[in-house]
């Protein structure tokens, strides 16, 4: 079975905007054609989860500032609400939430339609927004589609009453609660579901054989260095295994998660670029990325021929499965060269067209702004960006014994508020696209990085000059 991997995450990043869905996972220089990008990254979250038929009881809390802050929501709220869920059919977490929810508000019905993939609830709702009707009360959103809708009214401004949402600033990490507002920083447009970060899995036997640290903390740190990174490469392939799986690898661990900042400015120069490219450049001549796809990719997992796999904290399900064979011997640890990424997420928001507001509120309030409606999500391999559920046992204390019982969520944990700015906007399909095809030359021909990456910035610039100026006026910039 083909599973999506971080490194499709990646390219979402850039690609949300194209809109172009089509499963697999490509190889070569690891800037993948558009087919490869958007489906996967919706299927992030769902495709490697494990069904849970149980609609389990969310559990007390002690929190009193976190009854504080729900209780302001008056509970008497009546109605139906439509949830549009893209986050899988074996994905049972809204159910279990809506559960709990149920017991605070009996008065509102909650409808939960499985509509499709993130990718699919998108191009819906950008159909309902332009049609004037058809949008449900309240949605999942992959982070990336909100590059679609953060320059418009689709969705209504939570800083606003009856929401207050700003209440909540500091229980989400500064990283993630900027993302979801609008371009102009003024409107917040989404409250995250999940905020996972970008992580290694090894396999520990194989790096204590060679001599290289096994422990997490000791490789984390060890793979600091970029000449101990490309020294366990080209020990392991003689071997013929693999700690890279593309070329362009060690360029993208530097790499900023998107080409422009909050200001849309061009991101992707300076001296950790020249770098990357000059090591991947290297990667490539030397042949120490694995490159593999489909079957060959999924047996290399198995196998042992790869034996390090870049990925998100999601991905762990999906690892038991690819594998399979292997458990005990695979281990977590944060990404080499002191590097940190966004690994995907998904948000709920609340369309303008919602005709019960207040009712698709105190239901987005209750899932992810409260730890009883945050377990339920953790128990489908979802990291909270909700800071108080970052404390929670299951977070904290739990034993992964796929992993040899290290305590992966307790380490994930650790990377949320490391992990880099991330800031959406329509411009980045147009620019990802030169920056992909300028990267590939560069590979291929042996450009020198410098002038390569020059040139790329350039090209980009040119591509998104007419779109970037609309953009900014349209903020008052």
């Amino acid at each position: 079975m083909k599973k999506m991997l971080f490194v499709s995450i990646i390219f979402v990043l850039m690609l949300a905007t194209v809109l172009t869905g089509c499963s697999g996972k490509s190889s070569d220089s690891g800037n993948k054609d558009t087919a490869a990008k958007t489906e996967t990254a919706d299927n992030a979250k769902t495709n490697d989860q494990t069904a849970k038929d149980d609609a389990a009881e969310p559990a007390d809390t002690n929190s009193s500032s976190d009854t504080a802050k729900t209780d302001t929501v008056n509970t008497e709220l009546s109605g139906e609400i439509t949830l549009w869920n893209g986050l899988g059919k074996d994905d049972k977490s809204f159910d279990n939430v809506i559960v709990g929810f149920n017991k605070k508000y009996p008065n509102i019905k909650v409808k939960n339609l499985k509509n499709g993939t993130h990718y699919e609830i998108a191009n819906k709702m950008k159909t309902a927004i332009a049609a004037g009707s058809g949008a449900p009360d309240v949605s999942t959103m992959e982070q990336s589609y909100i590059s679609k809708f953060n320059a418009t009214d689709a969705f209504v401004d939570l800083l606003q009453p009856p929401y207050d949402a700003n209440r909540y600033a500091g229980d989400i990490p500064e990283n993630i609660w900027e993302k979801f507002h609008s371009l102009d920083g003024k409107k917040l447009l989404a409250i995250p579901i999940d905020a996972p970060p970008g992580n290694m899995y090894y396999r520990a036997d194989i790096m204590e054989e060679n001599g290289f640290p096994s422990d997490p903390d000791e490789l984390a740190t060890y793979m600091e260095d970029p000449d101990n990174l490309m020294n366990m490469a080209q020990t392991l392939k003689a071997q013929g295994k693999y700690i890279l799986e593309y070329d362009t690898e060690i360029l993208d661990f530097l790499s900023d998660s998107r080409l422009f900042d909050k200001q849309l400015n061009y991101t992707h120069t300076g001296d950790k670029y020249i770098t990357g490219l000059d090591l991947s450049k290297k990667v490539k001549q030397l042949g120490l990325a694995a490159n593999l796809q489909g079957d060959a990719w999924n047996q290399a997992v198995n196998n042992g021929k790869l034996a390090m796999i870049w990925s998100a904290s999601w991905y762990l399900n999906g690892l038991k499965v690819d594998s399979k064979d292997n458990a005990g011997r695979w281990l977590a640890c944060r990404q080499p060269l002191n590097t940190y990424s966004v690994g995907g997420g998904s948000a709920l928001v609340i369309p303008s067209q919602s005709k019960n507001k207040e009712a698709a509120w105190a239901f987005v309030e209750y899932a992810l702004l409260t730890p009883e409606g945050q377990k339920e999500l953790i128990k489908f391999n979802s990291l909270p960006a909700f800071k108080p559920a970052l404390e929670l046992p299951e977070i904290t204390d739990t034993e992964e014994p796929f992993l040899g019982g290290q305590k992966a969520n307790a380490l994930f944990a650790t990377l949320v508020e490391k992990m880099p700015p991330d800031y959406p906007s329509s411009l980045d399909g147009a620019a990802w696209k030169v920056w992909s095809a300028g990267i590939d030359k560069a590979m291929k021909t042996n450009q020198d990085s410098r002038a390569a990456l020059q040139q790329i910035a350039d090209d980009v610039e040119k591509a998104v000059a007419k779109d970037k100026a609309e953009l900014l006026k349209s903020i008052g910039q």
